[in-house]
């Protein structure tokens, strides 16, 4: 359904908005990329619906960037307007149903929650990305997936309109959603529909303990876009590629993790995307062969590829 939103009145100043030639390599989790040719930081429903409005007319190509853990950008950039959406982090609670904009860290999201005595999202502690970027494909950790708490997303189509879809858990599916396979909208709002609790401090406890345990995956060490491909049906990738001694491989600055064969890292600074583009190439043909199991990537791939 549409949602009707009271026009502000208030006119939005497109040129205090609009950056040109942006570098992208400080947005993404795994520092690297080539330019965006126009990009925005939005702030408000209203930002985000004039900068929409805006590339309609000048028939420009939209991008949604979130928090950039899991794409990975292209060293020629992103054609036409990116929109990042990590200025869109207000929050509000109704009971136990917890409210947030989609550009709002997961971890952030997550704190927040516990502070207003609400648990259930803390067993996805140190996932991260955006709000957005999880419902987008369906982050899970600890046998927690996004999309058991979820209740409702609020999106944008591009005509400018918000439109409210309500959840249901079989509409999505491990590492996707009803929102994997589209680039016409822009996720607006999600709500959350959490567990009322008093003991704070335990869910506290369970947050850091799931942060404990990426931590240990050597997911913190360089910077990485996190696990690059899905867990095949009854294998689990990174067991795969170790199993096929890859593990510690570099192409240029891109490495394959000693600690876990399904992060790829940019161990020194000076990975390209190019060269995690044909590192990921050389683990699927390997595992390929080896193995005969097909490796997909759960990461997306970004701009001029």
């Amino acid at each position: 359904m549409a949602i009707n939103v009271r026009n502000s009145g208030e006119k939005i100043n497109l040129e205090e908005l609009l950056e040109y030639e942006v570098p992208l390599s400080d947005h993404t989790t795994i520092h690297t990329g080539g330019k965006a040719d126009c990009a925005a930081h939005p702030s408000d429903f209203e930002e985000l619906r004039s900068l929409l409005s805006y590339a309609e007319e000048q028939q420009m190509k939209v991008t949604v960037l979130g928090g950039g853990s899991n794409c990975l950008i292209s060293d020629n950039g992103i054609e036409g307007l990116t929109i990042v959406t990590t200025h869109l982090t207000r929050l509000h609670i109704s009971g136990e149903l917890f409210c947030v904009r989609c550009g709002l860290s997961l971890d952030r999201a997550i704190d927040r929650s516990i502070e207003a005595g609400l648990s259930g999202l803390e067993n996805l502690g140190g996932i991260p990305g955006t709000i957005g970027g999880a419902i987008f494909g369906n982050s899970g950790a600890n046998n927690v997936q996004t999309s058991d708490l979820l209740y409702y997303v609020d999106y944008m189509t591009l005509d400018g309109k918000l439109h409210r879809m309500q959840t249901h858990a079989d509409e999505f599916s491990y590492r996707k959603s009803p929102f994997s396979d589209h680039r016409d909208f822009i996720m607006y709002e999600a709500g959350f529909r959490l567990i009322p609790t008093i003991q704070t401090s335990d869910a506290r406890l369970r947050k850091e303990e799931a942060k404990r345990k990426r931590k240990l995956d050597g997911q913190y060490d360089n910077p990485s876009l996190g696990c690059v491909f899905k867990n095949p049906p009854g294998h689990v990738a990174g067991k795969l590629i170790e199993e096929c001694n890859l593990k510690g491989m570099q192409i240029g600055g891109a490495a394959i993790s000693n600690r876990h064969g399904n992060i790829i890292t940019n161990f020194n600074g000076k990975a390209t995307s190019q060269n995690i583009f044909d590192l990921i190439a050389h683990i699927q043909a390997v595992v390929q062969k080896e193995q005969h199991i097909t490796l997909e990537p759960e990461i997306q791939f970004i701009g001029r590829w």
